[in-house]
């Protein structure tokens, strides 16, 4: 549907001829006559206040990578075709002259869009080559019929070349004769050509509009293109090459231009000629914001106020855009001219208009997003309450680059508008200092945290192989300060203790934690990147490690702690798991058969959450009396116990750091001494 409605853009050729007399032969247009004919050129004209504003909103919209576009099968030629103007070289490709043209000229510019220093180089090629060669001649005397879609063509890529020149005007890379060769050719051209119909065809009529209501072409005998689409882009590209180049009468001509398009808009605020495309009558009209955000940009750099600028038959330029958002959602007040021609190519405006409002979004293309965008100065001023419909992203620009990009014109009024006004850097700017200021806030959320502190953390290991069942590893030391942690490092259990004080630990505010780094579990040096995440209110943060197995971190601050620990330590002196015991132990060799086998039995004595165990027997073979006697016995009033210490199984010198837990209510404490083998210890109360 896009390709057919692109080549009904184009189908706006009835344009039969050029006048290439002089400025001064041309019609006057005394109706149309405005301020605008009497506006000045400045010295040392600048469009951008920062010239880097439009390499810096280039590089963060970037539009689809279109090297292999639809019209790809002549792309290839399409630098050499307007670089000579050749009026045959379509007929290769079978299809119409100023169809290839107009694709011609947007794929250079969605080129240029991708790659801006790639991209300039085409358009420099070609203006030299006009400059030089003057190849756009119209009308050619030795060519019999020289009109039509020559015509269109011829003032299309001139107008549109020159507005895209004068905006990208430093980025040509010309000498002082090759840019003095381009402003002369380009200059003279849009000063001595005019859109001019053929004898048998009048001028637009435009103190009357209402005469474009006159079904068909040979009923009211206006060429429609003397106020049409070309004459736009005539007059944008002699307003800004003649502000660029400081050419007064240059930009005269292209002001002259401008009013006469200006002087058809009708009391309602509709540009009829682009009204009068039947079916499509609402697409051509979407072009309109961009064309008059250009021009406002233009006549603001030189202190004119263009939206207020008033029209001949009532209208000021607000309240055209103003009429454009009310008609897109009531397609039917246009009507008045689409029937006029209802079956414009081929296309039937009464069966249009009975679409649906979304159908009829859809066949014309109707996205609102940019067409805000190509309005916001418009709708900043009078329309705030659609400002944020004119924001986009750059995964807008290149959902609707074919929108954003070339719609019209060469240039992109979008990428003009927010360039002029800074929006890239002003954003940026605003960003920063948001960002200032939630960094400032957030400092000081940091520092007064009541998260802040020190913890008691607790480290557990949950083998992948043993179903992530959690074995305690140790305990340690937290400090939590102004967002960021650090382990104390000091005990000696796996992980290392020297990774776990360089372990980097940052939080947030709202208690969320993350804990990175390097960090071994079985053999010391196997260290391997861990993040572990969590939740200090929630007192966890855990991960995985390797490939699989589960490290998990319980922290308690240490003033709650400490408070447990002192209500756990009353609860001890009375508790009645204190008394004496006969301690079993139990080995089973990590090799065996996976029996436990009894080693001997003991007094065991518990008392204020303390245990001890006798330590006279000698056990058949080990642990020996001694070593046992030894072990560091805790327990807590709900029955969890502990016992750590060196243990030795076999040989009398192979000691080995071990820990037993379980609860006293089971009767049961277990654990791992070595690389694998398991001991148990059964508790009988007597």
């Amino acid at each position: 549907m896009k390709k057919i409605l692109f080549i009904f853009v184009l189908s706006l050729y009835s344009i039969q001829g050029f006048a290439s007399n002089t400025y001064d032969s041309f019609p006057v247009h005394e109706f149309a006559k405005s301020q605008l004919r009497d506006l000045k050129v400045t010295e040392n004209w600048r469009l951008f206040k920062n010239p880097s504003e439009l390499k810096l909103f280039h590089e963060k919209f970037k539009n689809k990578n279109r090297e292999k576009h639809s019209y790809a099968p002549y792309f290839a030629k399409c630098e050499q075709a307007i670089s000579e103007f050749d009026i045959e070289i379509h007929k290769s490709f079978d299809i119409d002259r100023a169809f290839f043209y107009f694709n011609c000229k947007k794929a250079l510019s969605h080129n240029h869009y991708q790659n801006r220093e790639k991209g300039i180089k085409v358009f420099e090629r070609i203006l030299l080559l006009w400059a030089k060669n003057k190849p756009i001649d119209y009308p050619d005397k030795n060519i019999k019929n020289s009109h039509a879609d020559i015509a269109y063509a011829a003032t299309m890529l001139v107008g549109d070349f020159a507005s895209f020149y004068a905006v990208y005007y430093d980025d040509f890379n010309f000498n002082k004769e090759q840019r003095q060769a381009v402003d002369d050719y380009l200059s003279d051209w849009l000063i001595n050509y005019d859109l001019e119909p053929t004898r048998d065809r009048k001028i637009c009529n435009l103190e009357a509009p209402e005469t474009f209501e006159i079904e068909g072409h040979d009923a009211f005998g206006i060429y429609a293109d003397y106020c049409g689409s070309n004459r736009w882009r005539m007059g944008l590209g002699a307003v800004y090459l003649g502000l660029r180049t400081g050419n007064q009468r240059l930009f005269t001509a292209g002001n002259r231009h401008i009013e006469i398009n200006l002087a058809s808009i009708d009391k309602d605020g509709i540009f009829p000629q682009w009204s009068r495309k039947g079916a499509l009558a609402l697409s051509y009209q979407r072009q309109l914001p961009e064309v008059l955000t250009l021009l406002a940009l233009a006549y603001e750099s030189i202190g004119y106020d263009f939206y207020e600028h008033q029209l001949p038959h009532g209208k000021k330029i607000h309240e055209v855009y103003e009429a454009l958002f009310d008609f897109i959602y009531h397609p039917e007040k246009l009507n008045k001219y689409a029937f006029a021609a209802w079956d414009f190519v081929g296309q039937d405006a009464y069966e249009f208009d009975k679409l649906s409002l979304g159908a009829k979004w859809g066949e014309n293309l109707i996205n609102f997003r940019p067409l805000a965008a190509q309005s916001k100065g418009y709708i900043l001023r009078y329309r705030p309450e659609l400002i944020t419909k004119t924001e986009f992203t750059e995964q807008n620009w290149r959902f609707y680059d074919l929108d954003y990009i070339a719609l019209f014109l060469n240039l992109s009024g979008v990428a003009i508008y927010e360039s002029v006004n800074q929006t890239i850097s002003n954003k940026a700017a605003l960003y920063a200092k948001k960002k200032k200021e939630e960094a400032r806030l957030e400092a000081a959320a940091c520092k007064a945290s009541p998260l802040n502190g020190e913890y008691v953390a607790s480290w557990y290991f949950g083998n992948q192989n043993y179903d992530l069942e959690l074995e305690f590893q140790g305990l340690e030391v937290l400090i939590l300060e102004n967002c960021s942690g650090v382990f104390e490092g000091k005990e000696s259990f796996q992980p290392s203790k020297n990774l776990r004080k360089d372990l980097n630990i940052t939080f947030e505010p709202n208690g969320f934690i993350v804990v990175s780094g390097e960090l071994d579990l079985f053999e010391k040096g196997d260290a391997r990147k861990t993040e572990l995440k969590g939740d200090i209110n929630s007192g966890e943060i855990s991960g995985i490690w390797g490939y699989g197995d589960l490290i998990k971190i319980k922290i308690e601050s240490k003033k709650e702690s400490d408070e447990k620990k002192k209500i756990e330590a009353e609860a001890c002196k009375t508790s009645p798991l204190s008394g004496e015991y006969e301690a079993r132990w139990f080995r089973d060799h990590w090799n065996g058969n996976g029996e436990w086998e009894f080693v001997g039995s003991e007094p065991f004595i518990l008392d204020q959450c303390e245990g001890k165990f006798e330590g006279i027997k000698q056990f058949d073979p080990r642990p020996t009396p001694a070593v046992r006697k030894k072990l560091i016995v805790k327990y807590q009033s709900n029955g969890v116990i502990s016992i750590k210490g060196d243990l030795n199984l076999y040989d009398i010198d192979d000691l080995r750091y071990t820990e037993l837990y379980g609860n006293i209510n089971d009767g049961e404490i277990s654990g791992i001494w070595g690389v694998g083998d398991r001991l148990k210890i059964e508790l009988i109360k007597k």
